[in-house]
């Protein structure tokens, strides 16, 4: 069918918007460039000032997946300046080539093409090209472990860029800051920060590989903070941008990212497989840090698999190649692994060594990450050497680090910034709006196309709505999972259920009236507490240690979610203790499902590295709400918690193993 004849049959709605999406295509394919291919197809036929410009392009498109060509091209645009004069390009070469020193881990080359490119920058008057040589001296920082120093260099790289007007510079270095904040330095919020505005103006300036980068690294900070499903969903929709571009060490980097979450997840398989194919990526360069981080990832899936062997190949391949690269961080997260995998091979002096050297770097480089990892893989090396005195001072260390970067006031600060970008968001889409709207008034020249505008006008406008209430949502979702959380085992805290029992009192009262006016038996009215306590957990501490406990603590946490209904809520309420409330059911439970707890607590395994089974068991106290169905106000939830504590403490009395409840008395743990 002819074009002309099937757009009659194109609804206005649809038409509008292909007129659009069209305009945008031309509107990009205007300010495209010529690929790297396209370049060096015509080099040969350019010369002079025309091929040392094409050289520089070149020089910045090659920089980290084919370094040493990147070098060729620069040694010759730079031959090429001395004769025809571009300071602007001149400087941009000069600074772009030490991505190529750095990733081969010649760090003093990559120093020194910075520095010249910052001096020439300044004597031409280039600030642009001044603060983005500023800013690879940060990118450098942060590779030789200094995040210090990166997030020195990376402000004042931002400050030049906001004041000469460059959007795509100064996303890059609002990118830049965020990743230092959420890698190095674990302030997730302003990490956050960084990465959202950053984002904001990748997708204004139609910047699509930015905004993959911004994806990635939103990811990583979600993933830190061990919102999954989040850090999940934009991996994914980095690596399909990534893959629609070609770029494939950016593939490898998120595709390592995923595995990492699945890592922590605890599918292992799942994180092999993904961590193995961006070390097929990888392997391919000449990149030695990212190679070393993916064989450490991959050695860290074989130790929890168990399978040492391949793991110590692994770890000792990736110490091989960060000693190359000079990576500080990464030697960092490689001696930890190999202190983990010495604990699981029976040799402590080893592991502890290790950990020792790990928190010694980690500490020189002001990371409060690698220092938080380090104090408690330390705990566990000395604990495992018989240290007990400072495998608890460590123990203590790590836990204040982790204190200060998991708080209230991070996951408030947190919520603020996603609000802010929803709204500064709304603001923009919705002056774009108006702006699109004003242009197809003055296009349109009759009034079925005025119509059809309004009609296309409608659909961007529900499409932003629906969109800005997503970033909502998402804001909302991650303020309140941060708020109400307990940050160990994932489960809900003390603070969830005091936001939101007094609405299930409310409807239990309400039925338990509506059952009493109509005379009639109800059995969905109640609500049973239910305080569960692990047995001897004091002991598995001192025998295993902290971690161990810590472990136990979040498999103890899944026994629990699994066993109960999706209805019930199943709280960490302080330690060792677990409340659960059954919603909306019958009183007589109580016994049922105590008793379901109490034998899938004792049936559960826990597994040592060193294939050690530990096995635990539980004392529950119960009580229903209402305590009196005729009475229904005249207990609060509180009361009821405390009812089912005594009964917990005098389900221990009796022997532990057992429960204890309200009416029914006492239950046998046999």
């Amino acid at each position: 069918m002819p074009n002309a004849v099937h757009a009659h049959f194109v609804p206005a709605a649809r038409r509008l918007a292909i007129a659009i999406v069209l305009s945008m295509a031309a509107a990009c394919s205007l300010r495209a460039q010529a690929s790297p291919t396209d370049l060096e197809a015509r080099l040969p036929s350019l010369s002079g000032l025309e091929r040392a410009r094409a050289l520089a392009k070149l020089v910045d498109a090659h920089k980290i997946d084919q370094p040493e060509q990147a070098l060729r091209y620069g040694a010759e645009a730079l031959k090429l300046f001395k004769t025809y004069p571009d300071p602007a390009a001149n400087v941009a070469t000069l600074s772009e080539l030490l991505w190529p020193h750095m990733t081969a881990g010649r760090y003093d080359s990559a120093t020194f093409y910075a520095d010249s490119a910052r001096r020439f920058a300044q004597r031409a008057g280039d600030r642009a090209g001044e603060a983005r040589a500023i800013s690879n001296l940060g990118s450098l920082a942060q590779r030789v472990g200094d995040p210090n120093r990166a997030v020195e260099s990376f402000t004042l790289a931002l400050a030049l860029q906001r004041g000469v007007g460059n959007e795509r510079e100064t996303a890059n270095s609002l990118n830049n800051l965020g990743f230092v904040y959420s890698t190095d330095l674990a302030d997730y919020p302003k990490s956050l920060s960084y990465h959202l505005e950053a984002l904001a103006i990748r997708e204004r300036t139609g910047d699509k590989s930015g905004v993959a980068l911004s994806l990635n690294n939103i990811g990583i900070v979600y993933g830190r903070l061990r919102e999954f499903d989040q850090a999940l969903s934009y991996f994914n929709r980095a690596l399909r941008l990534r893959r629609e571009q070609g770029n494939k060490p950016r593939v490898a980097s998120t595709l390592n990212n995923i595995g990492d979450v699945y890592f922590d997840k605890g599918d292992y398989p799942r994180a092999l497989n993904y961590q193995r194919q961006a070390l097929e990526i990888r392997a391919a360069t000449t990149d030695k840090s990212a190679t070393a981080l993916s064989h450490r990832n991959i050695g860290m899936v074989y130790l929890a698999m168990h399978s040492l062997d391949e793991a110590h190949r692994e770890l000792l391949e990736a110490m091989r190649l960060a000693a190359q690269a000079g990576d500080r961080g990464l030697g960092v997260q490689v001696r930890l692994a190999l202190s983990q995998y010495d604990r699981a091979a029976g040799t402590p002096a080893a592991a502890l060594a290790s950990a020792r050297e790990a928190l010694a770097i980690a500490d020189s480089m002001a990371s409060r990450e690698l220092v938080r990892q380090a104090s408690a893989e330390l705990a566990l090396a000395q604990e495992a050497q018989g240290e007990l005195v400072n495998a608890l001072r460590s123990f203590k260390r790590s836990k204040l680090v982790s204190d200060s970067i998991f708080s209230a006031e991070t996951a408030r600060h947190i919520a603020t910034l996603e609000q802010r970008f929803a709204d500064e968001r709304r603001l923009h889409e919705i002056d774009s709006l108006r702006r699109n709207q004003a242009e197809l008034q003055l296009q349109a020249s009759q009034r079925a196309f005025q119509r059809d505008a309004a009609a296309g006008l409608a659909i961007l406008v529900a499409v932003v709505g629906f969109f800005l209430y997503q970033r909502r949502v998402e804001g909302a979702r991650l303020a309140e999972s941060l708020s109400v959380t307990d940050a160990l085992t994932g489960l809900r805290n003390r603070r969830y259920v005091q936001q939101t029992i007094e609405m299930d009192i409310a409807a239990s009262v309400r039925r338990c009236r509506a059952a009493s006016v109509r005379g009639v038996a109800v059995d969905d009215a109640d609500l049973i507490f239910l305080m569960l306590d692990i047995d001897h957990f004091k002991a598995v501490n001192d025998a295993h240690g902290h971690s161990v406990g810590d472990q136990l603590l979040v498999q103890i946490g899944t026994v629990l979610r699994t066993t109960c209904r999706d209805s019930d809520v199943v709280v960490r309420w302080g330690g060792e203790e677990f409340l659960i409330i059954a919603r909306f059911t019958d009183r007589h439970q109580g016994v049922v499902t105590a008793e379901r707890l109490r034998l899938a607590i004792e049936r559960h395994t826990m597994i040592l590295p060193d294939e050690t089974a530990i096995r635990v068991t539980c004392s529950i106290g119960f009580a229903a709400f209402p305590l009196d169905p005729d009475r229904a106000e005249a207990t609060g939830w509180e009361e009821m918690v405390a009812m089912a504590d005594r009964a917990a403490y005098q389900a221990k009395r009796n022997g532990r193993n057992t429960w204890a409840g309200q009416e029914q008395g006492l239950g046998s743990g046999v």
